[in-house]
């Protein structure tokens, strides 16, 4: 079997794979340390996919040939590419459900593999470190989209009669309706996990995501977002000053809102000239409110964390912590 370009677009994300493996290893003890810097998080984010991606690949294969094996039959031919790969065997013999079956088998390879890398994200107890959630938070979300979106579209559309289109027209109506089934609750749990705010939190804070940002949809960190109208009283404080400080800055300034386990942080964000400045104000669940520059460039020194510009007791009025995020931020440019 010739899959043309795709081998070719496959060996050349190899290529690009073994870069991020020499840039690991240079430098293994910095990234896998307990200090997960922007830098840490880039070559994370593309290790998840240029390295731990082929190996699924690989292991989908396999789950093919295991299927075939398991119903007496043969495997004829195999090839692998890192990213792409195909195992063929003679169907002579297999009924409609077993060819199904095999072909269903290197996706349930992948869903398995998704959710064991969550299982170790969420339960593990003690938790691993930041860098090694986000490897397996950022390959569950790579592998699934890929396995149960990306695929099934490029399959249908292209004609190529892989395993998607194999499993939707098996012949036996009623297995084609449960792998329908079973694909749309993947998806909806997927889009859950990636939108209920308990659940985007909780992922932040296993992958060290600084306050006021969040984790983009394909890793990276982006600004947080939270709905003005559901703000309680403490972050309507928060918001009303910052929307007062970012109206009178002198750059342009762009604001955002997360929530994080036992509070919310809500964040000032400009540029001045090539850098960049973030500045939070934190308020905790029991009241007490803090301010912090947040190093979100890879020019801040790496291990770098969000330091403590000034910290009260219980939530401070509205005119008082205007006046204290417009000295942070003049701290924070100052101090650079």
């Amino acid at each position: 079997m010739d899959f043309g370009a795709f081998s070719i677009i496959s060996l050349i994300y190899v290529v690009i794979g073994i870069r991020i493996v020499a840039q690991l290893i240079q430098n293994w003890s910095a990234t896998w340390d307990v200090r997960f810097t922007i830098a840490d998080r880039q070559i994370v984010d593309q290790a998840a996919f240029f390295v731990l991606i082929p190996i699924s690949v690989a292991l989908h294969e396999l789950g093919h040939a295991v299927a075939v094996w398991a119903f007496g039959g043969e495997v004829v031919d195999f090839g692998f590419y890192g990213f792409a790969g195909y195992v063929s065997y003679n169907p002579v013999g297999f009924s409609q459900v077993e060819q199904t079956i095999v072909a269903a088998a290197g996706t349930i390879v992948n869903l398995v593999l998704c959710l064991l890398a969550l299982a170790v994200v969420f339960l593990k107890r003690p938790p691993l470190r930041a860098a090694f959630n986000e490897l397996l938070l950022q390959f569950a979300v790579i592998s699934g989209l890929n396995a149960f979106i990306v695929y099934p579209l490029l399959d249908v559309a292209s004609g190529l009669n892989g395993d998607w289109r194999q499993m939707y027209d098996s012949g036996v109506p009623w297995l084609s309706a449960i792998i329908i089934v079973a694909q749309a609750a993947v998806l909806f749990g997927g889009y859950w996990l990636l939108t209920n705010p308990r659940m985007k939190a909780r992922a932040a804070s296993l992958t060290d995501v600084p306050p006021g940002l969040e984790r983009g949809l394909l890793g990276g960190l982006k600004e947080g977002k939270v709905d003005a109208a559901s703000l309680n009283p403490a972050e309507q404080v928060l918001h009303e000053a910052i929307e007062r400080v970012a109206s009178g800055w002198q750059e342009p300034v762009r604001t955002g809102i997360q929530r994080f386990p036992g509070g919310t942080a809500i964040t000032l964000q400009w540029n001045l000239g090539p850098r960049q400045y973030v500045v939070a104000a934190r308020t905790f669940a029991n009241g007490t409110t803090d301010l912090v520059t947040v190093p979100v460039t890879t020019a801040t020194p790496d291990g770098a964390r969000p330091r403590v510009l000034h910290r009260w007791q219980m939530l401070p009025g509205t005119d008082e912590l205007t006046l204290g995020l417009r000295l942070a931020m003049e701290t924070a440019e100052r101090e650079s």
